[in-house]
């Protein structure tokens, strides 16, 4: 199999871990599964394939036994800093591009120190829902919020941002639509009586956040930011019917929008040749390949990178982890991308449809410089 370990990658879309590492059982495998249910924590997570496999890794790097006991208690005699440093060196990691809107800064380490402790370069993105809830809660006015949320997007690279995210497909879809002012205003009075009172809230409202995302559009083609959108696979709370990525036509073919470009995270899952498609035929359309959350099996992560690579350019397609509270995530994510790309970039080579130093210079691209193209790295 071809041999990637060599390509330090850039995780195109990952978290900041948490500063509290020691962890016990249902704490650990409480971080393996977007279920919120406690009882798949308690029960069902060490009947999955993807933690069994997880759990393996893990005691070969930590040089213990595989059971989960034993490779917590020797994972947990490790200082934190020291914990992410292995992991974070081992994984071999050129650049990390974070979302540190969720979890809570308070509870996380900065980028800044996660890159200090990997060795490797630490850029963030702008989360505008995050956003527009902060300044939903500061001001009553809605011409003052969207004021203030125009010239945040418009200074997010003199702000030290990347790029922008959106997570309106776990809110209300990213079928994003026109509305008038009166619409938003209407919409923005309720979300501030929804939230009177409480000092964080969850913005759902949609004529309110399609208006101000369209916003955001404006100023990311201008500045010729990038724009990643969550599609397919997420929370529980998602309407996975509204995550589809082909919800995201009428954005696409905007000809004023086409100087953003459009990043699909987790593979649009399990939309994933959809999404591999929408990237195939618009200019301004990337596709991200995640390789820790959606928790899925190999089998699985060897099925959507065929579809993605049969379907897309390499030059289109980003590797990411999702990688999220603890640095297991990033480090095993690197360690399955590469593996599952190498595979089947192997298959593709005994298929006679590439030979192996196109398979090399695909790989690279996947794996490195298509992020660095995006994201002027």
């Amino acid at each position: 199999m071809l041999d990637l370990t060599g390509i330090p990658v850039v995780d195109n879309h990952c978290h900041p871990v948490l500063l509290n590492q020691h962890l016990d059982g249902v704490q650990f495998r409480g971080y393996c599964t977007e279920a919120t249910d406690a009882i798949f924590a308690e029960e069902h997570i060490p009947n999955t394939v993807y933690y069994l496999w997880l759990l393996r890794q893990m005691a070969i790097f930590y040089g213990c036994e595989r059971d989960e006991e034993t490779i917590l208690e020797v994972r947990n005699k490790l200082a934190t800093d020291a914990l992410i440093e292995h992991l974070f060196r081992a994984a071999n990691i050129d650049t990390l591009v974070l979302d540190p809107a969720y979890p809570p800064n308070s509870e996380c380490y900065t980028p800044e120190r996660m890159g200090q402790l990997g060795r490797c370069r630490a850029v963030k993105m702008l989360r505008l829902e995050t956003l527009m809830q902060q300044l939903i809660l500061q001001y009553s006015d809605f011409d003052d919020v969207v004021d203030r949320f125009s010239t945040a997007v418009s200074r997010a690279r003199e702000d030290g941002f990347c790029a922008l995210k959106s997570i309106v497909a776990y809110r209300t879809g990213l079928n994003i639509m026109e509305w008038s002012k009166d619409e938003a205003v209407a919409s923005f009075e309720e979300a501030r009586d929804e939230a009177n009172g409480w000092e964080q809230f969850r913005i759902a409202h949609k004529p309110l956040v399609d208006f101000l995302l369209h916003i955001a559009f404006q100023h990311a083609a201008e500045l010729q930011l990038p724009l990643q959108f969550h599609t397919g696979y997420g929370d529980s709370d998602t309407d996975m019917r509204l995550g589809n990525p082909l919800q995201l036509r009428e954005v696409l073919e905007r000809r004023d929008y086409q100087g953003m470009r459009i990043v699909l995270l987790h593979e649009s899952y399990p939309y994933s040749q959809l999404g591999a498609y929408l990237a195939a035929i618009y200019p301004h359309v990337y596709f991200d390949l995640s390789y820790t959350i959606p928790f899925v099996d190999k089998l699985e992560m060897l099925a959507f990178t065929r579809q993605a690579l049969g379907v897309a350019p390499a030059s289109k397609l980003m590797f990411s982890t999702d990688g999220i509270h603890i640095p297991e995530m990033h480090w095993a994510g690197a360690l399955r991308g590469r593996s599952v790309i190498g595979q089947v970039l192997d298959e593709m080579i005994e298929a006679d449809e590439i030979d192996e130093e196109e398979a090399y210079h695909l790989a690279q691209q996947i794996l490195h410089d298509t992020a660095y193209a995006v994201y002027k790295l």
